[in-house]
């Protein structure tokens, strides 16, 4: 997947990581491509061949995405990427710390970190009562694990070098109240925080991933039928690692619930092709995996670092897979469900956003509010179906 590089050149991964600054003309170049790719899709909209699902803004906030995974370095993308997430945060009233903290709690363990984001009642919040004139306030359940039926153990997104543990937070605390509301399911979320690549590589979130598993079960007690593995884009692959992980060496944690992969990076060995309709491109997926594996032809070939390279799938989870309609991943990751289904004797349900492109309804702006609420309801049913399994457990 990686090329090898001539004598003499840098790589892609190196001009990426020695870029430090923004400069006038990085700026002037961004924009520039920023424009021609408007102008591309504009152009093809206005002659009909653009996907006929994808609705012309959110073409066009992807046409706008694309370059800046294309074109910047990797400090300057988390830059950018830093910039956006508390955009996004200060829009769903979540911009200060304190206002995030009344939805997570800084939590740690032994050799991991995260969130903890215990289940809250939207549907009838009760946040503080009077006590003759003073006003005294409840405080939510801190203890990781406790007060919900499901635990989430959330694993963000980003490419391996990049994003945070909260940078859904408010998708989550959505998706808790529609869980909820539909199918009577209390879920919390634990969310890690691992260390970023480059200077965090491959095997560092892996372990961190699986310690904070580990501490689940071990230290808060919870029963692994209550855990879903969830995770989105690289955290998908991170997902599916620790649950390999979990089953080749931590079979008496026991394995988990199921999983919620959101456009997961399985990595198959078919080169990609970039797209003007999808915010990934192949270049950048190159420079992610160099930056998380180091190139290295034993990290490459580990079955840690994608499921293709796994002797078998066998013995994993029920899976939720969502999958972008003009994704550039979607070959891919069909690729992997066909093998997890007819190899591996996995359970898997798909979801495939019609002309949507990579982590579509995580993003408001490249998704429609029918897409997050169809994901809500999909999430909810598999919850549920996960909790119903584990009652009928305890019942027998």
């Amino acid at each position: 997947m990686i090329p090898t590089n001539k004598l003499g050149k840098k790589s892609l991964f190196q001009k990426r990581t020695t870029e430090e600054t923004w400069s006038p003309l990085a700026y002037g170049y961004l924009s520039l491509v920023m424009a021609g790719r408007v102008a591309k899709y504009t152009g093809q909209y206005i002659t009909r061949k653009t996907p006929k699902e994808q609705p012309f803004m959110i073409g066009v906030t992807v046409a706008m995405l694309y370059p800046v995974i294309e074109t910047v370095s990797i400090r300057q993308y988390r830059l950018f990427m830093s910039t956006c997430l508390k955009m996004i945060n200060i829009w769903a009233g979540l911009g200060s710390e304190s206002k995030r903290a009344k939805w997570a709690t800084h939590v740690q363990g032994q050799g991991w970190q995260g969130y903890w984001v215990p289940f809250q009642d939207q549907l009838n919040p009760v946040s503080a009562i009077k006590k003759g004139e003073a006003e005294v306030n409840i405080p939510k359940a801190t203890v990781v694990g406790s007060g919900c039926d499901i635990v989430l153990l959330a694993v963000h997104g980003g490419g391996f070098i990049d994003g945070n543990a909260l940078m859904f937070l408010d998708y989550f605390r959505k998706l808790m109240k529609s869980v909820q509301q539909a199918q009577d399911v209390k879920i919390g979320v634990l969310s890690v925080e691992y260390g970023l690549s480059p200077e965090n590589p491959f095997p560092v979130a892996l372990n961190e991933i699986t310690a904070a598993y580990q501490d689940l079960v071990k230290q808060y007690g919870v029963n692994s039928k209550r855990i879903i593995i969830f995770g989105d884009s690289a955290g998908g692959n991170l997902c599916l690692s620790a649950s390999l992980k979990l089953r080749d060496a931590h079979q008496d944690l026991g394995a988990p619930a199921g999983h919620v992969l959101i456009c997961p990076w399985v990595r198959s060995p078919e080169p990609l092709h970039s797209s003007l309709y999808d915010v990934v491109s192949a270049a950048g997926c190159e420079l992610y995996i160099e930056a998380y594996t180091q190139n290295k032809p034993e990290n490459l070939a580990s079955p840690y670092t994608s499921p293709f390279n796994s002797p078998t799938l066998a013995g994993l989870s029920p899976m939720l897979v969502f999958i972008g309609g003009v994704e550039i991943l979607r070959p891919s990751i069909e690729e992997f469900v066909e093998l997890a289904r007819t190899e591996g004797g996995v359970d898997v349900k798909t979801v495939v956003g019609a002309g949507r492109s990579h982590n579509y309804f995580l993003l408001d702006d490249i998704s429609t509010a029918k897409d997050r609420e169809e994901s809500w309801a999909a999430i909810g049913e598999f919850v549920s179906t996960a909790h119903q399994r584990r009652l009928a457990s305890l019942e027998n």
